[in-house]
């Protein structure tokens, strides 16, 4: 693990450690989506040198990179967690527009650190946020467009030669970069949850809330709702705090104005 001085130097460069307090049985996702993650735990849990033993380190190094794709508030992030939880590691978090720098030489330079940080603690990393990588590359029009492109390149470079796991994650969903999709090893694609899935969520966030609750709460009426994981996760925490502040138990009333709260914000 990285000690105290390293975290706030990564934290100039917009890297931070993720907390993980989050248990794979938490998640709630498609069957295709759990195994794709399965195949990434799978890789975690295998000890180094089992791939010179395979006989393709000649070919490809060591490193796995995954596509984290779906939009805001599909649980990417907690799935992330969720790896990492599973396998003991540390988690962190990029934010490349902190990484890259607008002066010559710096986005290598922050690069450099980030990657060398991850891999002496042992790190699983995360770039959140990387629609803007995943795109088709920019024409060049002037240098500053030029020195995009050198920069997307470069950290394509570093991703190749990362021995532990990175994940992009990204909302976008056609016209990716080429580049980028011959460098990943698994895709893993995050939908919207159905009606059933949004059910399954109510249920297991309620059930984690530590409030009294009413007798008749309908899980399948407030799956209605056509909200995220993350939208769900936030109706739930407001109605607690407009149960608590009535002091009443949590009941229909309080998470269907949640809800519709949720919805209303949208429009």
């Amino acid at each position: 693990m990285a000690n105290l001085i390293d975290e706030q130097q990564l934290g100039t460069l917009g890297v931070r450690r993720i907390a993980i307090d989050t248990d794979p049985e938490e998640l709630v996702l498609p069957a295709e989506t759990e195994k794709r993650l399965g195949w990434i735990a799978g890789w975690l849990s295998q000890p180094p040198f089992i791939f010179r033993e395979w006989g393709l380190s000649r070919y490809v190094d060591g490193g796995l990179r995954a596509l984290f794709r779906g939009d805001s508030g599909t649980g990417k992030t907690m799935a992330a967690v969720a790896l990492a939880k599973s396998s003991g590691l540390e988690l962190y978090r990029v934010d490349l527009s902190h990484v890259f720098s607008n002066y010559t030489g710096d986005t290598e330079k922050n690069l450099d650190r980030t990657f060398k940080a991850a891999e002496e603690a042992g790190a699983i990393l995360m770039f959140d946020e990387a629609d803007a990588l995943m795109g088709k590359r920019t024409q060049v029009h002037d240098a500053h467009d030029r020195y995009a492109n050198v920069e997307v390149a470069y950290l394509l470079q570093r991703l190749e030669t990362f021995p532990g796991l990175a994940i992009l994650a990204s909302n976008l969903r056609g016209n990716l970069d080429q580049a980028i999709l011959g460098r990943i090893d698994v895709l893993v694609d995050f939908p919207k949850p159905d009606a059933k899935a949004r059910e399954a969520i109510w249920g297991k966030l309620l059930n984690a809330v530590k409030l009294d609750k009413a007798d008749k709460i309908d899980l399948a009426r407030l799956a209605r709702h056509e909200l995220s994981g993350a939208e769900i996760l936030r109706a739930v925490r407001m109605a607690s705090l407009l149960a608590a502040g009535e002091e009443m138990p949590l009941d229909m009333a309080h998470l269907e104005a949640a809800a519709l709260e949720r919805v209303e914000m949208r429009s």
